[in-house]
């Protein structure tokens, strides 16, 4: 899949990054504590957060231009701690071969496809996915009675629909062994858009499906459960003091009734395998009777208080179901866990649902940082479909490409 695609690349881009640093360190006699215990980290970080560390889109002068600016910077605090000018040339040098090999990679590790349709109805949803990724180039729709015509275009991947007659079959099949690359349409939006398309799913489809191994690996269970304690006491050691914070600010946001005035929000919510427990969230809403207003809570809602609009911003209101993971109600990265009384709506009315109950829900996950805020049953839907994706592909490192993620989302209000 794509994302793993990206992954490996950026693996082999890092180590290449720090070949690179290594060759410069050793021609200006640097140590290597502070450049790669602090100042490469730190760097690497910087590429990710500024957009110039993918490989699924196209190479821009942009990524040339913030890629010098951040090496500017970290070259410069070499240059003042070691007191040496002539560390401009090997910013110089680092960041032209930087530029080079991320070239030669973004075209090695997500080259440009050529993408053919073949179906006999109109795919609005699968020709707007095309046709806005940067690495993809549509040639056009093909009939299924006219598979023969896919030679003459000669693309370099194929997009068939799930229902196929006997005779299309064949024919695909002779396509694949023409070499021609062949995919059905709900591997590709998983592929190219981490989603599973709800409409099409079925439970046959779910149990002849590859993945979904975090439903049934004690080993993988086990090692996310550890991670899950031990982050949450890191972050109970270093987010005290802006639980404290946030805390009083929610309480000072009404100082007349200062006392009276409640810190935390409490709310049923669904979580693994359809049970109910109670989510502790720093309270965002000024106090209100939930009967007299919509279930759905919007960006512009404005029962958010001004205090909530920044906690909420800044994930700050999160910070008290560090409790909810230590009791195992949570985890850091699963789906978001559903007020009990729409997630019971959504059951009768989404196609699937339940199946995002078959892992812990968490305080981050992969349709948080894959869609925007959603506020109706369709956006309910959409965000579904990123759920299951996650749920069939779930493993350590797509949880840590989340959390990091999230960080993007919180400083930038936007995922990869």
């Amino acid at each position: 899949m794509k994302h793993s695609q990206n992954s490996k690349g950026r693996i082999i881009y890092t180590m290449t990054l720090l070949l690179l640093f290594e060759i410069v360190r050793e021609n200006f006699r640097l140590d290597r504590e502070l450049i790669f215990y602090s100042l490469f980290p730190i760097m690497i970080f910087s590429y990710y957060i500024f957009d110039t560390f993918s490989f699924n889109k196209k190479y821009r002068y942009r990524e040339f231009i913030i890629s010098g600016v951040i090496n500017g910077f970290v070259f410069y605090v070499l240059a003042i701690f070691y007191e040496k000018p002539t560390m401009i040339f090997g910013w110089a040098f680092y960041t032209l071969m930087q530029n080079i090999v991320k070239y030669f990679y973004n075209s090695t590790f997500s080259p440009m496809e050529r993408v053919v349709l073949l179906t006999d109805k109109k795919e609005e949803v699968l020709e707007r996915v095309i046709e806005r990724n940067e690495k993809l180039c549509f040639e056009g729709c093909v009939n299924l009675g006219e598979i023969n015509r896919i030679k003459e275009i000669n693309p370099s991947e194929v997009i068939y629909p799930i229902e196929m007659t006997d005779r299309v079959v064949d024919d695909i099949f002779d396509l694949k062994m023409s070499g021609v690359k062949v995919k059905d349409s709900m591997a590709f939006l998983q592929e190219v858009e981490g989603k599973i398309d709800v409409d099409s799913l079925s439970k046959d489809w779910v149990i002849k499906a590859k993945g979904f191994e975090v439903l049934s690996s004690g080993v993988e269970q086990r090692i996310k459960r550890f991670l899950d304690i031990a982050m949450s006491v890191v972050i109970v050691l270093v987010g005290a003091p802006f639980m404290v914070f946030t805390y009083f600010l929610v309480k000072l946001d009404n100082p007349k009734n200062f006392l009276n005035n409640p810190a935390f929000f409490k709310q049923k919510r669904i979580g693994s395998g359809g049970k109910e427990f109670e989510i502790v969230k720093f309270r965002s809403m000024r106090l209100h009777d939930p009967k007299e207003h919509s279930k759905y809570a919007s960006k512009k809602d404005d029962r958010i208080t001004r205090v909530g609009k920044f906690i909420r911003k800044t994930r700050l209101d999160e910070l008290p179901q560090i409790l909810n993971v230590l009791k195992g109600d949570m985890s850091f990265v699963g789906p978001r866990p559903e007020w009990n009384e729409l997630g019971r709506e959504y059951e009768k009315e989404i196609n699937m649902y339940k199946v995002r109950y078959a892992v812990k829900p968490g305080l981050t996950g992969w349709a948080q940082v894959m869609y925007p805020y959603g506020a109706s049953l369709d956006d309910a839907k959409k965000k579904l479909e990123y759920d299951i994706y996650y749920i069939k592909h779930q493993n350590v490192i797509l949880d840590i490409m989340i959390l990091f993620k999230t960080v993007k989302v919180v400083l930038f209000g936007k995922g990869m």
